[in-house]
Protein backbone atom coordinates (compact mmCIF):
# COMPACT_ATOMS: atom_id res chain seq x y z
CA UNK A 1 0.00 0.00 0.00
CA UNK A 2 3.03 2.54 0.59
CA UNK A 3 4.49 2.26 -2.72
CA UNK A 4 1.08 2.45 -4.39
CA UNK A 5 -0.12 4.96 -2.50
CA UNK A 6 3.62 7.36 -3.32
CA UNK A 7 3.10 6.85 -7.26
CA UNK A 8 -0.56 7.77 -7.18
CA UNK A 9 0.70 11.10 -5.42
CA UNK A 10 3.62 11.24 -8.02
CA UNK A 11 0.98 11.15 -10.57
CA UNK A 12 -1.65 12.96 -9.59
CA UNK A 13 -0.28 16.02 -7.72
CA UNK A 14 -2.55 18.25 -7.00
CA UNK A 15 -4.78 19.40 -4.21
CA UNK A 16 -4.30 15.72 -1.70
CA UNK A 17 -7.93 15.89 -0.72
CA UNK A 18 -9.41 15.44 -4.27
CA UNK A 19 -8.21 11.83 -4.38
CA UNK A 20 -8.31 8.99 -1.77
CA UNK A 21 -4.07 8.33 -1.86
CA UNK A 22 -3.92 11.92 -1.18
CA UNK A 23 -6.61 11.93 1.55
CA UNK A 24 -4.59 9.01 3.11
CA UNK A 25 -1.31 10.88 3.25
CA UNK A 26 -2.34 14.44 4.44
CA UNK A 27 -4.07 12.46 7.32
CA UNK A 28 -2.37 13.52 11.02
CA UNK A 29 -4.11 11.28 13.36
CA UNK A 30 -2.38 10.62 16.80
CA UNK A 31 0.17 13.12 15.59
CA UNK A 32 1.88 10.74 12.61
CA UNK A 33 2.52 11.68 9.40
CA UNK A 34 3.45 8.16 7.65
CA UNK A 35 -0.74 7.34 6.85
CA UNK A 36 -1.05 5.66 3.43
CA UNK A 37 -3.69 4.00 1.48
CA UNK A 38 -3.93 0.43 2.13
CA UNK A 39 -3.55 -1.92 -0.83
CA UNK A 40 -6.47 -4.66 -1.55
CA UNK A 41 -4.05 -7.34 0.58
CA UNK A 42 -4.07 -5.11 3.74
CA UNK A 43 -7.67 -4.36 3.51
CA UNK A 44 -8.79 -8.03 3.34
CA UNK A 45 -6.64 -7.64 6.65
CA UNK A 46 -8.75 -5.14 8.23
CA UNK A 47 -12.08 -6.57 7.09
CA UNK A 48 -10.86 -10.19 9.05
CA UNK A 49 -10.44 -7.48 12.03
CA UNK A 50 -13.45 -5.67 11.84
CA UNK A 51 -14.81 -9.29 11.80
CA UNK A 52 -13.50 -9.42 15.27
CA UNK A 53 -14.85 -6.66 16.62
CA UNK A 54 -11.91 -4.06 15.18
CA UNK A 55 -11.58 -0.81 14.30
CA UNK A 56 -14.80 1.07 13.82
CA UNK A 57 -15.76 0.09 10.17
CA UNK A 58 -18.98 1.19 8.80
CA UNK A 59 -20.73 -1.39 6.15
CA UNK A 60 -19.63 0.25 3.03
CA UNK A 61 -17.09 0.09 0.48
CA UNK A 62 -13.45 1.00 0.75
CA UNK A 63 -10.93 2.60 -1.62
CA UNK A 64 -7.67 0.36 -1.92
CA UNK A 65 -4.50 1.76 -3.44
CA UNK A 66 -4.44 -1.44 -5.63
CA UNK A 67 -4.70 -0.33 -9.37
CA UNK A 68 -7.58 -2.08 -11.63
CA UNK A 69 -6.84 -0.81 -14.60
CA UNK A 70 -6.63 2.75 -16.25
CA UNK A 71 -9.67 4.23 -14.67
CA UNK A 72 -10.32 1.83 -11.44
CA UNK A 73 -8.90 0.80 -8.49
CA UNK A 74 -9.68 -2.08 -6.28
CA UNK A 75 -12.33 -1.38 -3.83
CA UNK A 76 -13.63 -3.67 -0.04
CA UNK A 77 -17.17 -3.89 0.89
CA UNK A 78 -16.96 -3.80 4.12
CA UNK A 79 -20.58 -5.24 4.72
CA UNK A 80 -20.04 -8.38 3.14
CA UNK A 81 -16.29 -8.71 2.45
CA UNK A 82 -16.06 -8.93 -1.41
CA UNK A 83 -13.34 -7.03 -3.53
CA UNK A 84 -14.03 -5.49 -7.04
CA UNK A 85 -12.48 -3.32 -9.42
CA UNK A 86 -14.34 0.11 -8.79
CA UNK A 87 -14.38 2.94 -11.11
CA UNK A 88 -13.68 6.01 -10.13
CA UNK A 89 -15.57 8.76 -11.56
CA UNK A 90 -18.71 6.34 -10.66
CA UNK A 91 -18.68 5.33 -6.99
CA UNK A 92 -18.70 6.65 -4.06
CA UNK A 93 -16.13 5.04 -1.20
CA UNK A 94 -14.99 5.66 1.98
CA UNK A 95 -11.25 6.48 2.44
CA UNK A 96 -9.33 4.72 5.31
CA UNK A 97 -5.79 5.46 6.24
CA UNK A 98 -3.34 3.21 7.88
CA UNK A 99 0.38 2.97 8.37
CA UNK A 100 3.11 0.50 9.33
CA UNK A 101 4.24 0.26 13.47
Amino acid sequence: GLDNTNKIIAIQGGVPSTYAAGLARAYKGGGYTDWYLPSKDELANLYAMKLLGFGGFTNNYYWSSTEGGNDGAWAQDFGNGSQFNAFKELTTVYVRAIRAF
